[in-house]
């Protein structure tokens, strides 16, 4: 059954290794966040911003979401937010959920994902790499998700991988690599920028 995609951009870290305030970093004079955001939007009926908390820096770029998703667990990483996204739901939603530092994502992947999940039976749908590891980010997330999550997450958990590998396997897709690889041939779509001169690769690659 086809489901309305919800954009869901993964904004809550503190981003550490960075030097903090990532999703503001400037790329081509534009903010990493907004990056995203440009190009997830096509594929979605609404684009939601998860941040940890108001004072967040990150807040001050509200206005271009159509809603902010707080972090109902704030310590427990990007699966809290995943969680604040997956309760704010309709039955008839499903997020396309990435992360904001992502800013090479290939909307090629994207709509693969898209297709699988809405043609399918699953959970949730997602990327393996070489090593047949899950790559959680992107990927599209059903509300079904919700209790499994809140469970997981109430035992103290926070592995985004491990998670995944924890759902009844009937009911997940991780899409592998043979069949990605033509759709992203250089892994743009996975290319995060954890510290500044992953951002001057970035800038390197666009130029």
């Amino acid at each position: 059954m086809h489901k309305k995609t919800i954009g869901l951009i993964l904004a809550g870290g503190y981003a550490r290794r960075f030097g903090g305030r990532k999703a503001l970093s400037l790329l081509k004079g534009k903010p990493l966040l907004l990056w995203v955001r440009e190009t997830i939007a096509p594929l979605c009926t609404e684009v939601w911003l998860s941040l940890r908390d108001p004072k967040q820096a990150e807040a001050s770029l509200k206005t271009y979401f159509d809603r902010v998703i707080w972090d109902p667990l704030p310590g427990a990483g990007p699966l809290s937010g995943l969680l604040g996204g997956l309760r704010e739901l309709a039955p008839n939603e499903a997020l396309l959920v990435v992360s904001c530092d992502q800013p090479l994502l290939q909307v090629s992947l994207l709509h693969k994902l898209q297709d699988i999940f809405n043609t399918g039976n699953y959970w949730v749908v997602f990327c393996l790499n070489r090593k047949n590891e899950p790559e959680p980010l992107p990927g599209v997330y059903g509300k079904k998700l919700r209790e499994h999550l809140e469970k997981y997450l109430c035992a103290g958990r926070k592995s985004f991988r491990e998670w995944l590998k924890t759902l009844p396997p009937e009911k997940i897709l991780g899409l592998p690599f043979e069949i990605w690889y033509s759709l992203d041939k250089k892994g743009l779509s996975f290319l995060n920028i954890n510290f500044r001169k992953d951002l001057e690769e970035v800038e390197r690659i666009l130029h």
